[in-house]
């Protein structure tokens, strides 16, 4: 016990370590990043305007001091803006609203900028007085050629900001038809490979003598489980009563194969809401795959189901071989994590074996 204490705390160090150096290097980054802003705005506009800067250093001092603050002031604000509405409104789901927001905020934050960076270099530089400042700032710098460039800096970062989101969401797409395609094979290969097929034939045989109406049972409850994995095999979701009623068929097969030895308790509240395709099929399976199922060891599986999170966990027997590829549950968290942005919980110890699966819930 000492000896894994010590190692979580020196994981942890080296965790808080890991967030710090990221937190320096962005601290670093933005930094390096406002000088280089600074000295270009600066430079760049006292040498394209300031004609008489040529011959008056002091004058040269003050003007890429106020250009450069001007260009830093402008630029990093318009940056954090797009940050800021891309948290809120997202390009994709909200074009129009987004399009306004970013426009009027633009036109506010540029008047303000120019506003106040003019009384603040009037009263520390110029020595003027506070009024005085005001009526100047109400009759100095025209801001239309502000604006219009605070909109072309502006249209620079809201563009890449819709195309960073654009090929997010295409990544996203593509991610998730691969998985589909990975949970189609892991589904069919589950349900078509050799062992599945002998061991159900081999019930089947069993039963054909000792209890024929449960053999026509068992043919129709196989006969459910492939079409329903052909069926939903192009659907993102399902709703919760199909997945139970399709788990249910692929439990009674196992019940037939593995008799009593196998106990699953199943609850259910409600019957609302979504889960990915196949995904209670895929927990049970893992179950009866990762561990030992016989009369010393008989394998529990209970599946509870409430209005807000599936909850699916066996006790835990483990085989020294296992016929896993373990690609199912990875290939679960992957498309929750394209779905919505609720987690899989997953939590474990010498006994028990749990995973929490949350209830999807479709936007109408």
């Amino acid at each position: 016990m000492q000896v894994r204490s010590k190692r979580g705390e020196h994981r942890n160090y080296h965790k808080t370590v890991s967030i710090g150096s990221k937190l320096d290097l962005s601290l670093k980054k933005e930094l390096k990043e406002s000088v280089y802003i600074f000295l270009f705005g600066g430079v760049f506009m006292t040498l394209l305007w300031c004609t008489r800067c040529w011959d008056d250093m002091y004058l040269m001092t003050i003007n890429i001091s106020y250009s450069g603050l001007f260009w830093l002031l402008l630029w990093k604000g318009s940056q954090y803006m797009v940050a800021f509405l891309d948290s809120i409104y997202s390009w994709l789901e909200y074009p129009i609203k987004r399009t306004i927001l970013s426009v009027a905020s633009i036109c506010v934050y540029t008047v303000l900028v120019v506003f106040l960076l003019d009384i603040s270099f009037d009263m520390l530089v110029l020595g003027k007085t506070f009024d005085q400042s005001i009526t100047n700032g109400l009759n100095g710098t025209p801001l239309t050629t502000t604006i219009l460039i605070t909109l072309g800096i502006n249209t620079f970062m809201h563009g890449r900001g819709f195309l960073i989101e654009w090929r997010q969401m295409s990544i996203d797409v593509e991610k998730l038809k691969t998985e589909q395609v990975s949970t189609q094979y892991e589904s069919l290969r589950n349900q078509v490979n050799p062992h599945f097929l002998f061991n159900s034939l081999n019930a089947l045989t069993s039963l054909v003598y000792d209890d024929q109406d449960k053999a026509v049972e068992f043919i129709r409850k196989l006969s459910q489980v492939y079409r329903y994995v052909l069926d939903k095999k192009d659907e993102e979701v399902v709703p919760i009563e199909d997945e139970i009623n399709f788990m249910e068929n692929f439990i009674f097969l196992q019940k037939i194969r593995f008799g009593d030895n196998l106990k699953m308790e199943v609850r259910v509240d409600r019957k609302e809401g979504y889960l990915p395709p196949l995904a209670l099929q895929i927990l049970v399976e893992n179950a009866i795959k990762h561990n030992v199922i016989s009369e010393k060891d008989p394998l529990k599986i209970r599946v509870e189901i409430t209005p807000e999170y599936c909850l699916v966990e066996n006790s835990i027997k483990e085989k020294l071989v296992k016929d896993s590829t373990g690609i199912g549950l990875n290939n679960l968290k992957a498309r929750y994590n394209y779905l919505s942005n609720e987690e899989i919980e997953i939590t474990a110890n010498e006994k028990e074996f749990k995973v929490k699966l949350p209830i999807l819930k479709l936007d109408r």
